[in-house]
């Protein structure tokens, strides 16, 4: 890429009001350099006031989409809004950010098309395996 790579991370949210803002805040404490979007997926709780309060960027889906449906917005969001990166990251803090660039650099390099970070991985022979090839998952 000849330009600093616009990248949004989708955060799917459905009754996280317990979870996203400490999610949310670990994510712009960790990777201030990234974008990221809520997709509130009809909650019923007070996710969604929550995300107001905090003014976060989120879409307010009108009706239960599931996880599939609520992602897919989010990445039609990011190419709609050229971003050149989109990654996923749950709403409930599963997901470490610090491990975040560490996904997302072999596809800023250029060495992957495509990348998919594991928590389940923890040999670094298997993550190599996995790595080999331009669309393959670590």
């Amino acid at each position: 890429m000849n330009h600093p790579a616009k990248i949004l991370v989708i955060i799917p949210c459905y009754n996280e009001e317990a979870n996203i803002v400490s999610t949310v805040e670990r994510l712009r404490a960790t990777c201030p350099q990234v974008d990221f979007l809520i997709i509130n997926d009809c909650s019923t709780d007070r996710s969604a006031e929550l995300l107001a309060e905090h003014g976060y960027p989120f879409l307010d889906l009108p009706v239960n989409l599931g996880i599939g449906g609520g992602v897919q917005c989010g990445y039609r969001y990011a190419r709609a809004n050229g971003y050149d990166i989109a990654v996923q990251m749950d709403g409930d803090g599963q997901h470490d950010p610090a491990y975040l660039m560490q996904v997302v650099q072999p596809v800023l390099d250029g060495k992957l098309d495509m990348c998919i970070g594991s928590r389940f991985i923890k040999c670094e022979a298997s993550r190599q395996a996995l790595c080999a090839g331009s669309a393959s998952a670590f």
